[in-house]
């Protein structure tokens, strides 16, 4: 018997997936002094600047900070890398709406977004802005390279470099420098959350982020994801 297809996983709206935790799950913390109730609370009094911080605090005291208190000589390249890979499928998450990148992926067209698709556009978007310029066109190799090669590996492939000096990247050694990588990911964290801050209430971007909380929040409450995880 073949397997069902999994569908696109259409998010609940943020009252339902809020009214199924318990007081326990209510609690959860999201970010750093932030939790469900916390965050809903915002998203209900549309308080933009807390929702703002929300997100900023998620991601840097997660991902970034522990690096920047980590001392130069036991700071790993490796480790940087790995913790910006996440963000950047995690951001693209909330850019998007979706619950996660397998199967909610999607271009504008409804196909599949594959990961290397995921990387390029990431790369697109702040390249831009000139961050992450030197990366656009190399989303794929990024992705297998570097991306799936630490996941997968522990280490990257195909000759490429991970270091903590040089240039962000060089392409003559196929090398990065992690610690800018990383430097330049906090820049558009930022970005990202100045974006929100302002966004208009009916823009893609809010829209879109309303529709990853409303995930989030349900994948809080332990029965609705202990069910959908016995459902083909």
């Amino acid at each position: 018997m073949s397997k069902k297809k999994k569908q696109k996983s259409v998010p609940p709206t943020l009252e339902e997936a809020f009214g199924k935790l318990s007081p326990a799950e209510e609690m959860t913390e999201l970010a750093k002094r932030a939790t469900v109730v916390d965050v809903y609370g915002y998203l209900q009094k549309n308080e933009r600047k807390k929702i703002s911080k929300f997100v900023y605090e998620r991601f840097n005291r997660r991902y970034i900070m522990p690096f920047e208190k980590v001392y130069r000589d036991f700071n790993s390249g490796f480790a940087q890398m790995a913790a910006c890979c996440l963000m950047i499928e995690a951001m693209q998450s909330f850019r998007y709406g979706w619950n996660n990148t397998i199967e909610d992926a999607k271009k504008q067209d409804g196909t599949r977004m594959f990961g290397g698709e995921i990387f390029e556009d990431f790369f697109g978007i702040y390249g831009e802005s000139k961050d992450f310029k030197d990366f656009k066109g190399l989303g794929n190799e990024f992705y297998s390279s570097i991306r799936c090669g630490i996941l997968h590996q522990a280490e990257p492939q195909n000759g490429w470099l991970i270091l903590r000096e040089g240039k962000l990247y060089d392409d003559v050694n196929r090398s990065i420098n992690s610690t800018r990588f990383r430097r330049r990911m906090k820049k558009c964290l930022k970005q990202y959350c100045d974006d929100l801050e302002v966004a208009e209430n009916d823009s893609e971007l809010w829209k879109k982020f309303k529709d990853k909380m409303a995930f989030v929040i349900r994948n809080c409450h332990k029965e609705e994801m202990l069910k959908e995880s016995t459902n083909p």
